[in-house]
């Protein structure tokens, strides 16, 4: 079983409102990210944490498992525990764990089964997404690296673990990845960016 876990406990303070519910395509950033999720995860887990109560609101319609988390400022670390502690209470237990942000709005669910095949190789227990010289999420951790995820210090985030498991770590090219929602002109650009494709 292949669970996600979606980060959308940011304040969003550069953006100056909710980024989990700007509306990109008709559609809420979070709710574009649960969808693409759901496409290809037997179950969704979304950590909140500024706007707990609008996110839950606005995702009230869909199948997904939403979790709060008190310590949310103190750090990215402490949400990707959460949504992992809370991955492991299903039974069965997943055998990986893909984690997302909602803010970036071009995930596809094509990119996520990129990931979830390579996995299915031997030996491939972290993949991760690569872009503008980095690698970072969307990944997917398999359940010998569960233990990492929850030994993040709060601060630490996704990275940390593939930094610690670079030699393991393989990557699927997701270009895009460049493209998050940090600030208003972020924004405008990727809309700008979707009306020309």
């Amino acid at each position: 079983m292949i669970t996600t876990v979606i980060l959308a406990a940011g304040e969003a303070r550069r953006m100056g409102q909710p980024k989990q519910l700007m509306q990109l395509q008709g559609q809420s950033l979070i709710w574009r990210a649960v969808q693409t999720a759901r496409a290809v995860s037997q179950e969704v887990i979304v950590v909140t944490g500024a706007y707990a109560d609008v996110v839950q609101k606005n995702l009230h319609q869909a199948s997904v498992t939403i979790i709060h988390n008190p310590d949310w400022a103190s750090g990215m670390g402490s949400s990707i525990r959460a949504g992992v502690q809370q991955a492991l209470h299903h039974s069965p237990a997943p055998e990986a764990i893909i984690i997302l942000l909602c803010d970036q709005p071009l995930v596809s669910e094509k990119l996520l089964r990129q990931l979830i095949k390579m996995h299915q190789n031997p030996g491939k227990n972290l993949v991760a997404s690569s872009y503008q010289n980095t690698v970072g999420v969307p990944a997917l951790f398999g359940k010998a690296l569960f233990p990492d995820l929850l030994a993040l210090d709060n601060k630490g985030g996704a990275k940390q673990v593939i930094r610690q498991h670079q030699m393991e770590t393989v990557t699927v090219d997701f270009p895009e990845g460049a493209y998050d929602v940090d600030t208003p002109e972020d924004f405008e650009r990727i809309q700008r960016l979707l009306i020309s494709e």
